[in-house]
């Protein structure tokens, strides 16, 4: 299956239900839903979006939703720990960079979140 096959929240739920990451990436996964809901509903709201500006918005949360399911899938098929170290790094690195890029993207369109 393709990444690109796969929803996002499936790779989400993957992390959450792993046994492999740790609590910084549990909390940036919940970080990460958040603020992607809040965006969401704020891409309903009246906040005067045309619709380039709608998919500008999806196409680059896409872009981290990528970055963080590449970085899932290295982890995922590493099975030995001592190898397994500096993925889960990545990981943690994508998660939070994701959550961040949802803020700025948020905060340049004009739709406040209050999370993260």
């Amino acid at each position: 299956m393709d990444r690109r096959d796969k929803h996002h929240d499936a790779t989400l739920a993957d992390i959450l239900l792993s046994e492999k990451v740790g609590v910084a990436h549990i909390r940036h996964v919940g970080d990460l839903i958040s603020a992607r809901a809040q965006l969401s509903m704020g891409m309903q709201g009246a906040v005067g979006l045309s619709f380039d500006q709608r998919a500008d918005i999806v196409e680059a949360v896409i872009e981290l939703e990528d970055s963080y399911r590449l970085a899932w899938e290295s982890v995922a098929n590493e099975p030995r720990f001592e190898q397994r170290v500096p993925k889960l790094e990545e990981l943690e690195r994508a998660l939070l960079g994701a959550v961040t890029g949802i803020r700025e993207i948020a905060r340049r369109g004009g739709i406040e979140i209050d999370c993260c």
